[in-house]
């Protein structure tokens, strides 16, 4: 007679490689590398310097990589925008996707020579189809970027536009002084950021973490050691109802943290909590948060 414990181990071993018992195997795979991203979004320290460390319900479907709907190409000539707190993801003619962020526009322009987008505000992720004969030029009101196959964001702000490139290779060039003869080019390359100023000045090269800067992509927005000030546009960008801090010594305070895009409840309490603020008053329009 065979022992039981061998008796179990044939009936196990059977089991193994049934349909119902692999789909769960890998089920548990899929989810047991989702926490692992979910806990690499978790940000959870508050150093003594001011800088606030909160990873602010991140959802689970945050974690899996949520994607807004893919939609047709604009017209040609035509303004596709984006409200407050919506993001769209377009399908160009010529197999290039765009991502436009919250309150964002932007033209397309294609012709047999060349593909043009202009880019009239916010922000737009660029995944560029490969094609040798036309380049693919965004143009925003100080800087046009000029790539061929790659991938990357442009940030267009009154005050200067931003590009960071993620894959590939993308040449910069300043466009806000035309009566210049030899406007400035730079080159990027991958994980490197360059701000362009209205009037046409190149600022200086940084590298940065490509995860932070495409986080809004996911639903999320990454504060990485950023000051207040800059912290609450970020967060204000996605949401009707404006957080305000009062008081100018708060101004110099640091954050760093995950949000969920949108969660204004959530940011509010973060901000309470961490900084030591109440409540002031509140309306549909805004939250004003000072001192306690």
């Amino acid at each position: 007679m065979r022992p039981e414990g061998d008796e179990l181990a044939s009936a196990l071993e059977g089991l193994r490689n049934r349909p119902i018992v692999i789909e769960a195997r890998d089920y548990a795979r899929r989810w047991e590398r989702s926490r692992a991203r979910l806990e690499q979004l978790r940000g959870v320290v508050f150093g003594k310097a001011g800088a606030l460390a909160v990873a602010a319900c991140v959802m689970a479907y945050v974690a899996f990589g949520l994607r807004p709907m893919l939609l047709p190409g604009p017209s040609a000539g035509s303004v596709t925008a984006t409200g407050v707190g919506e993001t769209r993801v377009l399908a160009l003619e010529d197999g290039s996707r765009v991502m436009l962020d919250t309150s964002s526009r932007l033209r397309v322009a294609y012709s047999s020579a060349a593909r043009d987008v202009e880019l009239l505000g916010g922000r737009a992720h660029f995944e560029v189809a490969r094609d040798a004969h036309r380049p693919f030029r965004v143009r925003t009101a100080s800087a046009e970027v000029v790539a061929v196959g790659t991938m990357f964001d442009v940030s267009a702000l009154p005050t200067q536009t931003t590009v960071t490139l993620i894959e590939g290779r993308v040449n910069v060039r300043t466009v806000a002084d035309l009566a210049k003869a030899d406007p400035r080019v730079e080159a990027l390359t991958p994980g490197e950021q360059l701000g362009v100023t209205r009037d046409g000045n190149l600022l200086e090269k940084t590298v940065v973490k490509i995860e932070n800067v495409t986080a809004w992509q996911r639903g999320t927005i990454v504060l990485d050691d950023m000051a207040l000030p800059e912290a609450l546009d970020a967060l204000n960008r996605y949401s009707s109802t404006r957080i305000v801090i009062l008081g100018q010594s708060l101004r110099r305070q640091r954050i760093s943290g995950v949000f969920r895009i949108g969660d204004v409840e959530t940011e509010v309490s973060a901000l309470q909590r961490y900084f030591d603020l109440k409540e002031a008053s509140r309306s549909g329009s805004e939250i004003v948060l000072e001192r306690r």
